[in-house]
This record gives C-alpha cells, structure tokens and sequence, in this order.
C-alpha cells in the first residue's frame, strides 16, 4: 500500500521502511520539473502552532517527512536549493506558505491549484448570485446552478477521478505519524501534478473561447506569495488605546442613544404601555420594555407613531419618517452596529505570540477582488470620527513608521480610460475635480456652489449627490436604488440620471455596452492583459424564463445587468492593486529594504519601515503603486497618495 512512500523520520515502531535526512537528497532527484508539496500542522497559526509533517512527490513517488524529528528549520538550506528550480504546486498555498516564511523557505516558481480553480469556475459560488438564484427560480435551481467545489478531494474526484479520504483531517495531530496518516499526507500530494494538467488544459481553450490567456493565472500565483507574507507579518494593535477610546467610547454611545430613544418613548402618549420607571420612591430611571435592537419591535413602535413604514431600514428612516425618534433610531442603530463589529471581540483576534493581528484573506472573489476575515479590516468605516479612531489603535512597532498608499478615485480613472468621454478624460488630465466639475454639469450649478445643501435632503451637499452618481452608475445603480440613497422620488431620481448620462454620454454607452455583453453571452470579461472571466447563471437554468414576458427572469437579468457593468471596473481595481502589492514585495526582496507590507485595503496599501528610512520609502511605495496603475492606464494620469505616520492613516 505504501510502497511508492518514502517516509523520513526517527520513528521506529512504525511497519514501513524509514529513512534518515541523509537521504533527502537521493530522494528529491525522483521528481522531474513539477512537484507537488503539502504540509500537516497541529492548527491555522503559523506563529503558535507547529509542523506535524512535509510531504514533497508526484504520482510516482512521495516523501512524508517526519517533522516532529526533523524540524523544517533543519532543511531550509537543502529544501530552498531544491525549490529554486522546481514548480511547485500547492492546494491553497496561503496555509503552507506561512509556516514556510517562518522557517525562511522560499518559493520562487508557484501554481496553487486552488487559485486556478477560482480562476476556471469565475463568479460561480458568489453568495450574492446564489442568493438572487434561490429567491427567483428557487433552492433547486440555485443548487443546480452553484456547481463549484475547491477542496482537494473534490478537485482529485473531478480531474483525476480518485476519491481521497479526508475523514483523519482532523485527528491527525492526535494520532501521530500512523500508517493511515503517512498515506493521507502522501495522497495530498499525489494528485497535485495530474490536477495542474488537468487545470492548464481548460485555461489554454479560454484564450480561444474568452480571448484571455494565462496572464491572471501567472498574477494569482504571485499575488499569493505576497497576500500570505502580508497574513503572516499583521500589524500591531495597541489594545489599551483601542479599548478606552473604540470600545468605551461605542458602548457610552450605544448607552446615551438607548436613554434618549426611551425618553422619546416616554413623552409619546402613543407609547405609555411601554414605559417603565427603575429605582425608587425618589431616585427613578425612565426605562421602556423595548428591545431596540430588535427590528420587530422598532417597526412596532414607528407603525404605533403614526409612521407607516414597512421596514426599518436606514434609508426607509432617512427618507420616510418625520417623528424625531427617527433620527435617533439611526443614531442608535449605528453605534450598535460599531460596538457589534468592533467591541470586546474584536480585539480576540490579537495573536497571544505576536501581539499583532493576521487577518485571513481570501484572494478572488467574483470580480477579482479580495475579502477578509478574523477580522475583517475591510469593513473599518472609511470616514468619520470612529473610523479614525479606530485606525489611530493601529500603531508601527518602536523605532518604525507606518507607511500607506492609497490611489486617487482609480475606478473613475478606469471609466474615463475605457469611455474616453471628453468630459471626464479631460477633467483628470487637467487634474481637476471630478465630482464638483460633474455636479455643476449634473445641476447647472456653479462650481462654487456644489457643497450647499442638496434641497431634497439638507443633511446632504449637491456634491455628495454627484458622488453617489459617480461610483453608483458605475455599478449599474437604478433610479429605485438613487432613490433611496439620496431622498427623492423615482421620477426625480430618474431626472437627476439622464440629465447627468446627457453631459457624459460616453460613458453611458460604455457601461450599456457592458451591461448587454454580460446579459447576452451569460458571461461578462474583465479586460487584459490580465483578463478574467465572471460567468453568470447557465442558460439552460433559465431558458424557460424569457426575460421579454417573465418579471422573475427580468429581475435577474437586471442582476447580471448590473454585475456587468460592475466587474469589469473592480475586476481592473483588483489587479491593479495585486500588481503594485507584487511590485511592492520585490522592491523588498530585492533590495533587502527594512519594510514590510501589513495590509491591502481596497484602494489602499499599508506598510511598515524603520523610521530612518521612512522618507525614501514613500517614495518608493509611490512609484510602485502609480507603475502598477500605469500598466492598465494609459491616456490619463494615475495619482497615488502615499504618507508617513505613528499610526495607520487612510
């Protein structure tokens, strides 16, 4: 059974042939140019948890090394000259790729099978599409339709028709280097070539199919590298800081704005039922019997006011209730929301090692772009007090800066270089404002005037609106959705849109070109050199739901409309951001900087460097970030932001 198995370790009570390190060597020169390699560890950390075991092979041959006699800080010689010439392909090369960095292995020539099957199955298995599947044509058919599995054993089942068994996964670190286990680890290694094969042959018809060729492939691949370094580094968190002024500071106002909202209760005849009184005969609290984070009960108390509304959410308030309760219902609703978000818990996912946070990073979503986990710094508000101070609580270690980038409204720049409307191409090379030169035109105001409240809705500016317009059509935003947003009527939402579509005609005609492509083909293309595919729903899902006749398939139409005019803009952002995180990370390696890359955050690149080499790092950082922009720009100019800080500043 395990007779191709060559396992390296010390153990002797096992009832298979072992070898000594000695023949690691020997052993290697049984793979040709493409290896496969895997790892076992006792958990996902790669600061507090350890190795259990590296498996290297091909279908041939494998060898399982016992890394609980041999640690990996033992090979990194051996196993860094053998690596530099050899392809090495990894499921999910993020995982093994921070326990690697911690040893100080390197990878120079990677394929992750996992990246190229996001790559092959493009859009498929996107929570937003899985959603609008099952309300429209049902849970069947949403299933039918979500035919994407990136697990090793699902890949092994659909390239190489071996079913592996994966029940031990979970054991492994308990049960030591058994028999079963040693075939496990060797399995998860065995396929891999034969999957690559398999992967490769289907990307190389997307050339002919799609017209894109390998290039998003080759980008993923390095991408990885950086993303996993970048998971590993994190970035430190002073937790006493953030606790006095992030977590005391939401808690006290979620506190002040439940007091006001029970006073408001409490004057309101409408209301007496829920009004109660705590304390006694001469100290009292007006209190109420409403859970106000419930939104059963808030759209009760709204509907008892006299407000007839039928949900309770924030633009419903905004727009549809004039009882002062309103505004502190969205008052109270966003600091709940930041407390949630960003209270005790959060500050959980500091690493007791490192004292830093790791975030997971998920590296293709279906645009391209990356999503984020434990936690997700993603989500950190990207205006306002709080958000600001939340980001002051992350902090350099002593003696380094925090270095950040952050590109200058890319995704216009990406509308203005596929549309080339005058209008817009010309406001960007002439380095003007976007928003406020469009706003004039939008509302035939001038330019001077853009900030004065929008008459609709006086909490916000003219400008404000033309802003919505500006990132909202982008992405195939309806006048229902502007509606909404910004306070006003269908109509008037409608009026606003074409007058704006009317001063930038090019662009209109180039995201309906998008939008029709996508529904059309049932597939929508991110443009190259770095070209990907974002495939929508199958035909034959929907074939019998003629959008022309049927409500239900002309909502999802619209969706795939409005997905169409989407990718193509983030799916660009997306890589372009990958490429100068690639050029970030070799300018490092290159040149043996004292930086290091912490976070990629949506437009934003954040770094740390040692305080004397701030300066020239900036520098650096920005030449890097505005290249990257310059591979996909060409006729406007791309603008990068970079500064120098004692703290994360966006």
């Amino acid at each position: 059974m395990l007779s191709n198995i060559k396992f390296i370790s010390k153990q002797k009570s096992i009832s298979i042939p072992t070898y000594t390190i000695d023949y690691l060597p020997e052993a290697l020169e049984l793979f040709e140019d493409v290896v496969g390699v895997d790892t076992e560890t006792t958990g996902y950390d790669a600061h507090g948890d350890r190795l259990l075991s590296l498996q290297i092979g091909d279908f041939n041959n494998q060898i399982v090394i016992d890394s609980s006699h041999y640690p990996l800080k033992e090979l990194v010689d051996v196993l860094n000259e053998y690596f530099k010439d050899k392809v090495v392909i990894l499921q999910n090369a993020q995982f093994d790729l921070r326990f690697f960095y911690k040893y100080g292995i390197d990878i120079p020539k990677l394929y992750d099978t996992l990246l190229a099957e996001c790559i092959i199955t493009g859009g498929l298995g996107n929570k937003e599409d899985i959603k609008n599947v099952k309300e429209l044509l049902g849970k069947e058919t949403a299933v039918k339709y979500v035919d994407r599995h990136l697990g090793l054993d699902k890949l092994a089942l659909k390239y190489c028709n071996i079913e592996l068994d994966k029940s031990i996964r979970g054991i492994i670190h308990r049960e030591g280097m058994s028999e079963r286990v040693i075939k496990y680890g060797a399995d998860d290694v065995k396929y891999l070539p034969e999957i690559r094969n398999k992967q490769l042959e289907i990307l190389n018809t997307y050339e002919e199919k799609y017209g894109i060729g390998l290039e998003v492939l080759e980008l993923e691949n390095e991408a990885v590298k950086v993303f996993s370094r970048m998971a590993f580094n994190g970035i430190k968190v002073d937790s006493s800081k953030y606790k006095k002024e992030v977590i005391a500071v939401a808690d006290k106002e979620v506190k002040r704005t439940i007091n006001e909202l029970d006073a408001e209760v409490h004057k309101s005849p409408k209301l007496k039922k829920y009004a109660v009184y705590q304390g006694n005969l001469f100290f009292q609290t007006r209190k109420t019997e409403i859970n106000w984070n419930s939104s059963t009960q808030k759209l009760k108390i709204l509907n008892e006011l006299g407000e007839k509304v039928k949900d309770t959410n924030a633009n419903t308030i905004r727009k549809e209730v004039k009882h002062p309760i309103g505004k502190k219902l969205l008052e109270y609703n966003e600091y709940k929301k930041l407390e949630n978000a960003f209270g005790e818990e959060f500050l959980k996912n500091i690493n007791k090692e490192t004292l830093r946070m790791h975030p997971s990073i998920w590296q293709i979503l279906s645009t391209g772009r990356i999503s984020m986990s434990d936690p997700n710094l993603l989500q950190i508000p990207a205006r306002g007090h709080l958000g600001d101070t939340i980001r002051k609580c992350f902090i350099p270690e002593k003696g380094n800066k925090i270095v950040g980038g952050d590109y200058s409204g890319f995704e216009l720049r990406i509308i203005a270089e596929f549309s080339q409307d005058p209008l817009w191409v010309n406001t960007f090379k002439e380095d003007g404002d976007l928003h406020s030169i469009l706003c004039s035109e939008t509302f035939d105001i001038p330019v001077t005037d853009v900030k004065k409240p929008f008459p609709y809705n006086t909490n916000i500016t003219y400008r404000d609106v033309q802003k919505t317009l500006n990132f909202g059509l982008s992405y195939g935003m309806s006048e229902f959705k502007l509606s909404n947003t910004i306070g006003v009527s269908k109509a008037e939402a409608k009026q606003i849109i074409d007058k704006f579509f009317s001063k930038v005609p090019e662009v209109k005609k180039f995201l309906d070109k998008l939008g029709n492509l996508g529904k059309n083909r049932g597939y929508i293309k991110v443009p190259n050199p770095y070209g990907r595919i974002r495939f929508f729903p199958k035909f034959d899902v929907i074939k019998d739901y003629p959008y022309e006749t049927k409500d239900i398939s002309f909502r999802w139409y619209g969706e795939m409309e409005r997905a169409s005019k989407n990718t193509p803009i983030q799916g660009l952002n997306g890589t372009v951001i990958k490429r100068a995180l690639i050029r970030t990370q070799q300018e490092i390696d290159n040149n043996k900087y004292p930086a290091k890359i912490l976070l990629s955050v949506y437009d934003e690149i954040q770094t740390e460097c040692e305080e004397s080499f701030a300066e020239e790092w900036k520098n650096i950082l920005q030449n890097c970030m505005i290249a990257a922009g310059e591979e996909i720009i060409k006729t406007v100019p791309v603008k990068a932001d970079c500064a120098i800080g004692d703290y994360w500043i966006k």
